[in-house]
């Protein structure tokens, strides 16, 4: 007879390791099936997390490997400019070891987590949910729940079979590590040639080691071939390619988020930082929001749709603008062209802008920098059309 669980949470990234936690600590019996064989292994990510994630979520600063507090944006043209904070705004983690902390926090909650899981289906059933996993190497297993959180990243298939909204539109990431000397200074590099659409980065992480990636719109494998040459030529002959990891990134709001007895979290629904790819903070927050609808919905005895309604009401309400706000910003930023870029940069020297993002810049809310931005600097006319979309205003 299959054991039944209150929830079955579908995904061992962040953000649903940490809904697991919450309902678990809560009283809920909560089993997490991840499909890889360790939490924590072969994640694309740069690994820069703001402070106020761990300050939000009161999260052990054992996997930070470095603080952040200096920023050298380069140009299509190669001029640069370096923003200094105040103070360290963001802190480079080691993944693993964020993800594996987040997993320990969970499991001594008393979280079932149940690895090399791979969920083919899940059933919506008038009592419960009927949750169809391949086990790596073995065969089918089959688990019972009241309700089941999906948090699977960027595979919709789930998504896709519960008649869940789901992603639709990605920037393209490409990432890898390499060991280079004399490199302490996190760096970002724009321009239509270096990353269409987006930006490129270097982040050193630890012992001459730096993350070397970047976002696109473009084929991310010959852009970052081409970031190589044109700022780490030296390195282009010791790189294998097979060392370069490739992701997609969720772009923009998904259309619905909850049905009958299941929601979707994370990525998955989503919730990623539309300008910079991020989803580790949008996920946590939005995680803490499902945790508290699914009490609620326990506590009242009923999983229906028009009760997990009220998840998607109020993590809209949380982060509907910034993801719109970047969204829009990003679209027609990958419409200058490399003069009009070169243009800002020279702007941003002399009229104020770093001041003004000292004072209005946050790590992880760009909306009211960027509206900002468009009210006080005539040149930033051209980003007005976000505030006139129909998706913004509705």
């Amino acid at each position: 007879m299959m054991k039944r669980y209150d929830v079955a949470v579908v995904g061992g990234g962040p953000s649903g390791l940490n809904v697991s936690k919450r309902l678990a600590e809560r009283g809920l019996d909560v089993l997490l099936l991840e499909r890889k064989s360790e939490i924590g292994t072969h994640v694309i990510c740069t690994g820069i997390l703001g402070k106020e994630v761990f300050q939000k979520f009161d999260l052990a600063g054992d996997s930070v490997l470095r603080e952040i507090k200096n920023v050298k944006v380069v140009s299509p043209y190669g001029s640069s400019m370096t923003y200094q904070h105040p103070a360290p705004f963001a802190y480079v983690v080691d993944r693993k070891k964020f993800d594996k902390y987040l997993a320990q926090e969970a499991d001594s909650k008393g979280v079932e987590i149940e690895l090399e899981n791979r969920v083919l289906d899940i059933a919506v059933n008038r009592n419960d949910v009927e949750v169809t996993t391949k086990v790596e190497g073995g065969g089918l297993r089959k688990f019972s729940a009241k309700l089941a959180v999906i948090a699977t990243g960027i595979d919709t298939h789930l998504n896709k079979k519960l008649g869940l909204g789901y992603p639709k539109d990605f920037l393209n990431g490409a990432q890898a590590e390499i060991e280079i000397e004399n490199n302490d200074s996190t760096a970002v590099f724009v321009g239509k040639n270096i990353a269409l659409g987006a930006f490129a980065w270097a982040v050193p992480t630890a012992d001459r080691r730096v993350r070397i990636g970047l976002l696109t719109e473009n084929d991310p494998i010959v852009c970052f071939e081409r970031l190589m040459e044109k700022f780490y030529p030296e390195k282009t002959g010791d790189l294998d390619k097979k060392r370069i990891q490739v992701k997609a990134i969720a772009q923009g709001l998904v259309s619905k988020s909850y049905g009958d007895r299941v929601i979707a979290l994370g990525e998955a629904a989503g919730q990623v930082k539309t300008t910079t790819g991020g989803g580790i903070y949008f996920g946590l927050l939005c995680s803490e929001i499902a945790s508290e609808v699914i009490m609620k919905s326990y506590q009242a005895g009923s999983f229906k749709s028009s009760r997990l309604a009220e998840y998607e009401k109020f993590w809209k309400r949380a982060i509907q603008k910034e993801i719109v706000i970047g969204y829009y910003a990003r679209r027609i930023w990958a419409r200058l062209n490399d003069m009009q870029v070169e243009k800002i940069f020279q702007i941003a020297r002399s009229d104020g802008i770093i001041p003004l993002i000292r004072d209005k810049g946050n790590f992880d809310w760009h909306s009211d920098l960027i509206l900002t931005l468009i009210k006080k600097f005539p040149f930033f006319s051209i980003f007005r059309e976000i505030q006139e979309s129909p998706i913004f205003q509705s």
